[in-house]
């Protein structure tokens, strides 16, 4: 009797087992699930991201691991925000996230499934400022931004005064700040560099803005910047374009008084 007992036990263990693996194969394939994405506030602070994922069906997607998200100003003058969570309700997650700054976003979500693909859709939303003067209105268009660090080798201040290039129809500079905990983005009238200091141009602080771009900008292609200092001279200094992060490029260059090094910039589409 005993022996019967524990072999019933034993097949139904099995039984269980078997039916956990039939669950994880039938997971659909990526190609097959449809992922949705809303946000409980539209405005600088904080929102709450409800994803939703089902099969084409409508079925709610059972034992989900951790979603990531990653969000992007679409004129990519600042450090992406991140967050992380992990499924509490079949088929939907809630995830804490921050809107550093009114303008246009990009969310990319990417979620592993058991069926070894990993899920990635990107959602678009239009973040307003709490109130007038937090942000600066972007023009319209497809812009990018560049970054480096720039040294000066001579004694005296040097002053960049205005930056054009080709692939822009306009090329300023900018400056991230946050003022009460919100994040907004300044335009500079000119970009100073101590006698033999440096200027560090990175995301989340000061950069080039490349606005209203002409072609695209695509990893490992490179492009010019024509910079203007206050005596009149023009330095023309090649960008990479990169994914961040791209902060340790052995890319120095010596160009008159200066030594450009880390020139890279975000890839863009200009639509």
């Amino acid at each position: 009797m005993k022996v019967s007992t524990h072999f019933r036990l034993a097949a139904l263990a099995m039984l269980l087992l078997m039916c956990v693996a039939c669950r994880q194969v039938q997971q659909p394939a990526a190609s097959d699930i449809v992922l949705e994405m809303a946000a409980s506030e539209l405005q600088v602070g904080a929102t709450i991201l409800t994803l939703r994922v089902h099969d084409k069906q409508g079925n709610p997607l059972t034992e989900l691991g951790t979603v990531s998200l990653r969000g992007d100003m679409e004129h990519a003058g600042m450090t992406p925000v991140l967050a992380q969570a992990e499924s509490t309700v079949a088929g939907f997650f809630a995830v804490p996230f921050e809107w550093t700054m009114a303008g246009s976003w990009i969310v990319e979500a990417s979620l592993p499934l058991a069926t070894d693909e990993v899920l990635q859709k990107q959602f678009h939303f239009e973040v307003a400022a709490p109130s007038a003067g937090h942000a600066m209105a972007m023009p319209s268009g497809a812009n990018s931004a560049a970054y480096m660090r720039i040294k000066n080798r001579f004694g005296d201040d040097q002053v960049f005064v205005s930056a054009s290039s080709d692939i822009a129809a306009a090329v300023e500079f900018h400056e991230t700040r946050v003022l009460d905990g919100v994040a907004s983005m300044t335009r500079l009238e000119e970009l100073p560099v101590p006698g033999h200091g440096e200027l560090l141009l990175e995301p989340g602080g000061k950069h080039l803005m490349l606005l209203n771009l002409t072609q695209d900008l695509q990893v490992g292609e490179y492009f010019i910047v024509d910079l203007f200092n206050n005596l009149g001279q023009l330095h023309r200094v090649e960008f990479l374009v990169s994914e961040p992060p791209a902060s340790e490029l052995d890319d120095s260059v010596e160009l008159a008084n200066f030594i450009f090094s880390n020139r890279w910039a975000r890839p863009a589409s200009a639509g």
